[in-house]
This record gives C-alpha cells, sequence and structure tokens, in this order.
C-alpha cells in the first residue's frame, strides 16, 4: 500500500493570500471519477481523514442545491461541513461553497474542482479553494487539510481500481 501513496501525492500549494490549490492524479477515467464526487453513497467511503466515520445528512446534487456531512474522529468528536452547489458541469467540473460548523461561524470558501483527462485512460484532478482572508486560509491549512486530503484521496484511489476492476 506503500507504492499507491508514493505514486498518488497531492500537491498543495499556495498561488495567493487567500487560495489553496490541491492536484493530484487518478488512474481512473475523469467520469469515474467525478461520479465519486457526485454520489453521497461513494463519498461516504472515502471523503475525511483515516479512522473517521463519514455520515452524509444532505447530498441535493444540482446547482443551488445543499449537502451536508458529519465526519466523526475515533474520540466520538463531530465535524459537520455543508454548503452549497453552484456550478455543475460533468464530468469536467464542480463548484461549491465549503463551510464548516464552528464559532464564531466563519464565512464559507469557494471550491472549484476540475477534472482532466490526460494520457493513459487517468484524470488530474485540480481544486482550487478560494477564501475571504489569509487567515482563514491558514486556518485551513494549519487544521490538517493536506493529511486528510491525502488519507482520503488514497482511499478513492481504491475504490476506482476496484470500479476499473
Amino acid at each position: 500500500m506503500s507504492e499507491l501513496n508514493e505514486l498518488h501525492k497531492t500537491v498543495v500549494t499556495t498561488p495567493s493570500a487567500t487560495e489553496i490549490r490541491t492536484e493530484r492524479v487518478f488512474d481512473a477515467p475523469p467520469d469515474l471519477v467525478f461520479d465519486c464526487f457526485s454520489d453521497p453513497d461513494t463519498l461516504g467511503e472515502w471523503l475525511g481523514p483515516d479512522g473517521y466515520e463519514m455520515q452524509v445528512e444532505e447530498y441535493d446534487f444540482r446547482p443551488g442545491g445543499n449537502y451536508r456531512y458529519i465526519n466523526t474522529d475515533p474520540d466520538g468528536t463531530d465535524y459537520t461541513f455543508f454548503g452549497e452547489f453552484l456550478e455543475i458541469d460533468r464530468p469536467g467540473q464542480l463548484i461549491q461553497t465549503f463551510n464548516f460548523v464552528m464559532e464564531p461561524q466563519p464565512p464559507p470558501s469557494i471550491d472549484r474542482a476540475d477534472f482532466i483527462g490526460i494520457e493513459e485512460n487517468r484524470t488530474r484532478l485540480v481544486t482550487l479553494t478560494t477564501f475571504e482572508s489569509q487567515e482563514y486560509r491558514d486556518g485551513m491549512l494549519q487544521a490538517g487539510m493536506e493529511k486528510g486530503m491525502n488519507e482520503g484521496y488514497n482511499k478513492l484511489d481504491r475504490i476506482l481500481s476496484a470500479r476499473k476492476g
């Protein structure tokens, strides 16, 4: 399994004071990768850090539709995330707001995910998350976003491998 982690590292950069850009390659075509983002049952299987339980409470996958899910850590602490789907262009792009429940409530970020077909029937997933301020961007980075994203994407790699069969 370590080879899977080495081959598919998520590259995280900060192109501006208010943005986080991630890039990762998946060994599956864009339509299959996109399906794993659009189906709430599949999303619950891979999204989030290792050892966390995922419960999708709402997933109205259409422009203007809302989503809400809860990640529960091994100690039983819940982390609730929510937002709205703004644009959906299957299988090329997904734009949504992203927020999480906390006090005080931060403003939502805007997440744009581009599913780019590349050689050998693979997908380059490029996400750009835009925050209202550098403070919010830095808070997301300090909260362990990169580790959780890599762990989730490693689970997604396994799902995609099984579905390509």
